[in-house]
């Protein structure tokens, strides 16, 4: 029998919401890099529509969205952050994408923000555990948000 408590919800829960992620760093102020452990990021995040790929760069949308809301700017410097994508634990690049606080703001109301996840980050050399909102990407949203994907391209 599987028990209900709290804390057994919760593990629950972010089993279904988190995927890996090898490490996120603020290189500075403005840029950075999230790296992942999947070669493969076209596998199912959940065993639904939504791809490794997607829920990754949704975790850049939320980054960019929690840092552009913080006293001064956080880590957003020029009202955006250049993020670099690598996957395979860094062996491979998918590129840089540039996200405006604009944009992030943008895709927050349009999705709506849920629940926090636990984010561990590192500010150039420090270490921090932030509590981030999720973007409510469910239902009829996913093919909404893959079709925003498909034009949202690298910038390199």
């Amino acid at each position: 029998m599987v028990s209900t408590t709290p804390q057994n919800t919760r593990q629950t829960l972010l089993a279904q919401t988190e995927v890996p992620i090898t490490r996120i760093t603020f290189m500075s102020a403005g840029v950075g890099v999230l790296i992942v452990p999947n070669s493969d990021t076209t596998q199912s995040a959940y065993g639904g529509e939504l791809r490794l790929y997607d829920v990754h760069l949704a975790k850049m949308f939320e980054i960019t969205h929690f840092e552009c809301n913080r006293p001064y700017g956080g880590m957003a410097g020029n009202q955006r952050i250049m993020w670099r994508y690598e996957a395979g634990d860094g062996d491979i690049k998918m590129g840089a994408f540039d996200i405006s606080c604009r944009l992030a703001s943008q895709i927050a109301r349009e999705y709506g923000l849920g629940r926090t996840e636990t984010t561990n980050m590192t500010y150039y050399r420090a270490r921090a555990t932030e509590e981030i909102p999720i973007l409510n990407i469910t239902g009829d949203k996913i093919p909404r948000w893959i079709n925003f994907l498909q034009s949202f391209h690298p910038e390199f």
